[in-house]
């Protein structure tokens, strides 16, 4: 009886010790559930933000006229002041640069921005000095050029005659590719032979800030993003990149030639001009860090008895570059996003 009774102490002892990890293991659990149910509710709220900003951008653009550089709100542009090359003119009002640059969406936290065609490179390009030049600027090495380049072609063109060292249905394992189409967005590019192992395709989010399935070749100095900035400036701080970019918007930069990339300014097309911003647009709206981001791309139709725009595309952006060209390190030091007069202030 003795005997047993030493036993009791270390059993209750063992008891102890396993509704103590039990406990403990139900704690962390609860924890972690309460952890992720916190970050869905907050990624809830912040993509019901950027509808928001996104709708409020969109309804700017269909309500204001659109001046050189970006959304006009509440002026009257004068568009004979691009034919004659003189400045803007505008009267009073305030301006939504199409250039990319931040502002922020009411009270939320999410900022939102504008990019017109001319702030990107042209995927869809027939011309093979721009093909080169998009390739240069994203360190493919030359000698793969040319076979990117006529792959391109061949993936584009209307017949089924391989160009030299380019790639035919023979040549892809997917079925009804190339398309002999123009691509339809810049994610095609990485279905076209090749591509998809090169640098370009390696991240998603730093293409999708950079480049567009276009019309046009020519980039408008005045319209250059930051991220462009950054891919043209690509062994240079961060510091810099930022100056450069507020140079430009500034007007004191004018051409690319300024920065070492003249090849860009050549007007190798004549019909490809530098236009006011439109009628094809990209909205980027995201959380101040840019963990959370999303690029619309939209075209305004307003004789449309339809629509007054049409989406052609909305992708999510992720990844370490695009973070950190979107990131804004003080909300507080953005600034808000114009209103439209026929909207009423906020008290």
């Amino acid at each position: 009886m003795t005997q047993r009774d030493g036993y009791a102490l270390p059993l209750t002892l063992a008891a102890i010790i396993v509704i103590a990890l039990v406990a403990a293991m139900a704690a962390e659990q609860v924890r972690s559930s309460t952890q992720t149910v916190t970050r869905l509710s907050d990624q809830m709220r912040h993509r019901t933000d950027m509808i928001s900003a996104e709708q409020t951008l969109i309804y700017n653009l269909l309500t204001e006229p659109m001046g050189r550089s970006g959304v006009a709100m509440g002026q009257v542009s004068d568009t004979t002041s691009l034919i004659l090359g003189g400045s803007n003119s505008t009267q009073g009002g305030a301006m939504i640069r199409a250039n990319g640059q931040a502002y922020r969406f009411s009270g939320s936290g999410i900022v939102v921005r504008l990019y017109d065609d001319q702030s990107f490179l042209n995927a869809s390009s027939n011309d093979p000095a721009h093909i080169t030049d998009i390739l240069t600027l994203y360190g493919v090495p030359e000698p793969q050029h040319e076979r990117l380049i006529a792959a391109l072609r061949d993936y584009q063109d209307e017949d089924d005659l391989r160009t030299l060292a380019g790639a035919e249905a023979q040549d892809y394992e997917t079925e009804g590719l190339p398309r002999n189409e123009p691509l339809r967005d810049v994610v095609e590019l990485c279905a076209v032979q090749y591509w998809g192992e090169t640098q370009v395709c390696e991240d998603a989010g730093r293409m999708l800030l950079t480049l567009r399935a276009r019309t046009s070749d020519r980039l408008s100095p005045m319209l250059t993003s930051e991220a462009m900035i950054d891919l043209m400036l690509a062994d240079e701080d961060r510091e810099t990149v930022l100056e450069t970019f507020r140079l430009y918007a500034q007007g004191q930069y004018s051409n690319f030639g300024q920065i070492g990339q003249g090849r860009l300014d050549q007007l190798r097309d004549p019909l490809s001009t530098i236009t006011n911003p439109g009628p094809f647009l990209t909205l980027v709206t995201h959380t101040s860090d840019g963990a959370t981001a999303q690029r619309t791309v939209i075209e305004l139709t307003p004789n449309s008895l339809i629509s007054p725009f049409v989406v052609h595309s909305k992708y999510a952006i992720g990844g370490e570059y695009s973070q950190n060209i979107l990131r804004i390190e003080s909300i507080e030091d953005v600034a808000p996003l114009p209103q439209s007069p026929s909207i009423p202030a906020e008290r």
